[in-house]
């Protein structure tokens, strides 16, 4: 060891001598008791958790993000139950709140279940009724359809009686654009002769598809009709029983809410939002989520471990160096500062190895997905089974940064306590079992 004037030993927490000798002990071979393989292995582990952590999560929140696209792609993020309240007045409700800065659109809504019967065969169906203007506020009938088209739509007294249906439901019906639909509703009209069902014959002017593949339920019984027409099936004439809102985002749906019912909405008028209203998904994918971050948290605290083991050996290797130092005049906190330091040094280290890993792997996802599926013949991931051409991954940089703090967090207190021993280390006892 070289020799060091004892002014520099009394160099600044964390200074320029404390950080030199610290980087000196991990650049130290292994025959001159440099840090262990099992520090090099640790350093390698937190990397592999946090790269785990950051690529996980992120297919996670894409996944999430898909799902609420689905769930959402149909429907608003917040539900109005007009009442009794007349169409007139709903109109003046949704002309204020379109002039809101934190609303994207309100979309009078008429929707039932029906019966829908082809000549081949009759199944249920679900019917929602919303006006030609306000199709631009559903994603899956923005562009061309499936089928058909909807030049047609809302066009004749009424309404006129083009519907558009969804992919699947046409399959399962064995009708297309242009055959005919009998649509029967569960309630029946009144006549002289007693009650008969609703029924009518409409045109299917378009077949559309919500998402592609078989991944999504409104695929299998989804009706648009025009909304004078469902005013009319639904015997709703003069009113609007549901308007639904679309805000600009729609995790802000409690705080807009709130301030909506404050503000805009007539008391006593029921709402409901997407969170509600899909109570069991949103909590499923709260706790899956919590739960994967848990036991991220436990792999990486795990792989952490290992660096006691390094530092020990490290310290039971540099304990003549430690005496010299203590005798020289250095401090307890100054050898435990640098052995604090070395921990820190392979814990920053692995996280900036797995951030690297991770962001990497996330950018660039899909020909990493390619390259997979051309070695394993499109085993990895087949977009006729999940609807989705590529693995979703979205980055949540709050979860990057749980992960980068996690890691050093962890890295530094379990070096503590064989910084704590190189500390209390006797320099009389070091020397004399050299």
């Amino acid at each position: 060891m070289s020799s060091v004037a004892p002014e520099a030993l009394k160099d600044r927490p964390f200074g320029y001598y404390e950080r030199s000798l610290a980087f000196r002990y991990i650049r130290a071979r292994r025959e001159h008791g440099g840090v262990a393989i099992v520090s090099i292995l640790s350093l390698v582990g937190i990397a592999l958790a946090v790269a785990a952590l950051i690529i996980v999560m992120s297919i996670m929140n894409g996944f999430r993000a898909e799902l609420i696209d689905r769930v959402l792609g149909n429907s608003g993020h917040i539900r109005v139950y007009s009442g009794q309240n007349l169409a007139t007045d709903i109109d003046d409700l949704i002309i204020q709140l379109e002039a809101r800065d934190d609303v994207r659109s309100a979309v009078p809504i008429v929707e039932g279940a029906v019966l829908a019967s082809s000549d081949a065969v009759a199944r249920g169906a679900y019917v929602r009724g919303i006006s030609p203007s306000d199709t631009d506020a559903f994603e899956f009938l923005q562009g061309d359809l499936y089928r058909g088209s909807m030049e047609t739509f809302g066009d004749g007294r009424f309404g006129g009686d083009d519907i558009i249906i969804s992919e699947r439901l046409a399959r399962s019906l064995y009708v297309t654009a242009g055959d005919s639909l009998t649509l029967i509703a569960p309630e029946g009209a009144a006549t002289m002769g007693g009650v008969i069902p609703r029924r009518k014959v409409y045109n299917i002017a378009g077949v559309f598809e919500v998402f592609s593949g078989n991944a999504n339920p409104l695929d299998d019984s989804l009706i648009i009709m025009p909304l004078e027409q469902a005013q009319l099936f639904f015997n709703s004439r003069d009113r609007y029983p549901i308007v639904e809102l679309k805000i600009n985002d729609p995790q802000d749906v409690d705080v807009v809410l709130q301030t909506l019912q404050r503000e805009i909405f007539p008391r006593g008028m029921l709402t409901q939002s997407w969170k509600e209203l899909y109570r069991g998904i949103v909590g499923a994918l709260e706790v899956e989520r919590s739960m994967m971050r848990m036991i991220f948290a436990v792999l990486i605290t795990i792989t952490a471990l290992n660096i006691i083991t390094g530092i020990v050996m490290l310290v039971k290797n540099k304990a003549r160096d430690v005496a010299i130092l203590r005798t020289m005049g250095a401090s307890r906190s100054t050898i435990l500062r640098v052995f604090l330091m070395i921990g820190g040094i392979l814990g920053v280290s692995g996280l900036v190895l797995g951030l690297t890993l991770g962001l990497l792997f996330c950018f660039n996802i899909e020909p990493i997905q390619d390259f997979l599926n051309m070695l394993t013949g499109n085993a990895i991931w087949n977009p006729d089974v999940y609807g989705l051409p590529y693995i979703p991954a979205l980055i949540d940089w709050s979860e990057v940064g749980f992960a980068s703090a996690y890691a050093f967090l962890v890295s530094i207190v379990v070096s503590v306590l064989p910084a704590w021993n190189a500390a209390k280390l006797d320099p009389v006892e070091a020397l004399r079992s050299e």
